[in-house]
This record gives C-alpha cells, sequence and structure tokens, in this order.
C-alpha cells in the first residue's frame, strides 16, 4: 500500500477503466484519515470521481458500497453525506445533450405538440357534432379521429352553418 500513496496520479488514470484502483484509492484515503471526522471530504471526492468514470451503473453501485463501507464515517457526519451525494446524483442527471439530440428533441416536441392539437380538435369537434346533431357514429368517430388538423379545422367551421351531418364534411 505505501508504494501506491506516492503513484496516486497513476491509480487516478487507471480507475478510468478499472474499478479496482478506484477501491485502492477508498483503502488509501481510509489509512491516511483514520480520524474518522477528517474522513468527509475525502470519501465524497472519490465518489464525486466514481460518477465521472462512466463505468456500467452496476459496477459503479457495487464499487460506491465498498467505499462507503471501507471509509466509514461517525453517525453525526452520514446525513451530511447523503445530502452531499444525494446532490451530486441530482446533478448527474443533468447529462450533456449533444447538438443533434437537441434537433432531435425539438422536432419530437414540435410532432408531439402537432398530435395532441389534433386530438384536441378532434375531441372539439365530435363533442359539437354530438351537441348539434346528436351522438356520432363509430364511423363518423373514427373517420374524425383519423383526419389531418388542416381538416378538422375546415370541418369545425362547416359545422356553424351545417344544416345536416354530411355538410360538415364537405370540401
Amino acid at each position: 500500500m505505501e508504494n501506491w500513496r506516492n503513484r496516486w496520479n497513476d491509480l487516478e488514470s487507471r480507475a478510468l477503466t478499472n474499478p479496482f484502483a478506484v477501491l485502492i484509492m477508498a483503502q488509501l484515503q481510509a489509512n491516511r484519515y483514520r480520524d474518522k471526522r477528517t474522513r468527509l471530504t475525502p470519501k465524497f471526492e472519490l465518489v464525486r470521481r466514481l460518477q465521472h468514470y462512466g463505468y456500467d451503473p452496476d459496477v459503479a453501485g457495487q464499487t460506491h458500497r465498498l467505499i462507503d463501507w471501507m471509509i466509514a464515517l461517525p453517525e453525526d457526519l452520514e446525513p451530511e453525506y447523503v445530502r452531499a451525494v444525494s446532490a451530486l446524483s441530482e446533478e448527474g442527471k443533468m447529462a450533456y445533450v449533444t447538438s443533434i439530440e437537441r434537433v432531435v428533441r425539438k422536432e419530437a416536441l414540435a410532432e408531439g405538440r402537432v398530435e395532441g392539437r389534433v386530438e384536441g380538435q378532434a375531441e372539439l369537434l365530435l363533442g359539437m357534432i354530438q351537441r348539434r346533431f346528436g351522438p356520432a357514429s363509430d364511423a363518423v368517430t373514427h373517420r374524425v379521429r383519423m383526419a389531418q388538423l388542416r381538416q378538422l379545422s375546415a370541418w369545425s367551421l362547416n359545422i356553424l352553418d351545417a344544416e345536416a351531418l354530411e355538410d360538415v364534411f364537405r370540401d
């Protein structure tokens, strides 16, 4: 262990791909900070680094459990550690989004808004049909729900002058 204490930078570079390097780092920190009251920051720093190494979530979770066991804290410091790790976890959820992902998300949101408008317009038109002409048949309901927004808008205006249900669907 003494040999690794002098090679901390080497351990950090190995930790990028090897969780055992992180465990050696944890053991070194546990030995260095024997007074449990001084362990909070070193323990948190190891966990923070662990999050950035990009390990599989299961491997990261197991490694974190071992760090937690190896670098024990006094009971009164545990809540502070839990708060710090929780905040770190929330930061981790805000992952970097590439420009391509932003475009795809933007397009998906726009598409979702259009679909929502179409569904809303269809339900509104069906409600107007029911109020004006009575309950709609399954065929009419299907026709309205399958229509495009432009068509639904036209039909919604047609209902204002329609004397019969067929007049609603004229072009």
